[in-house]
């Protein structure tokens, strides 16, 4: 009798370890970076403003939201890859109103870095990470 209630404990403490829920990053500061023809780079000197908002992707990853004081966003993923040797989870979207966007979520550096402008990802917004929860 004894060895079945291990059992069960231990089944059931595997089974919440494997459990994948939803994840959140809470933002604190965008900024935006132009691409430079001449260079072919991002512009170093950035503009960038403080910004509260909260990045929130399913448990699926099949898609995530976005929420600022102003507007709430869904993202939609198209393409999903994680890159091993940058350790960071890349996102190809379409947002709720049909724009195309290159997500890279790096929870490491706490980052999150769009590209923006479909034909020629022409600008790169960074977020920085407060806290992921």
């Amino acid at each position: 009798m004894k060895i079945k209630h291990l059992l069960l404990i231990t089944a059931l403490m595997a089974m919440t370890f494997t459990v994948k829920a939803q994840v959140s990053f809470s933002c604190w500061h965008r900024e935006l970076c132009s691409w430079n023809d001449e260079l072919e780079d991002f512009e170093t000197e950035c503009k960038g403003y403080d910004e509260s908002s909260l990045f929130v992707m399913n448990e699926a990853e099949t898609m995530f939201t976005h929420t600022t004081e102003n507007i709430k966003s869904t993202y939609y993923v198209n393409k999903k890859e994680y890159d091993e040797v940058n350790d960071v989870y890349t996102y190809e979207v379409t947002s709720d109103v049909g724009n195309k966007y290159y997500y890279i979520f790096d929870p490491k550096n706490k980052e999150i870095r769009v590209l923006a402008d479909a034909d020629d990802y022409n600008t790169l917004i960074r977020f920085y990470v407060k806290a992921i929860f």
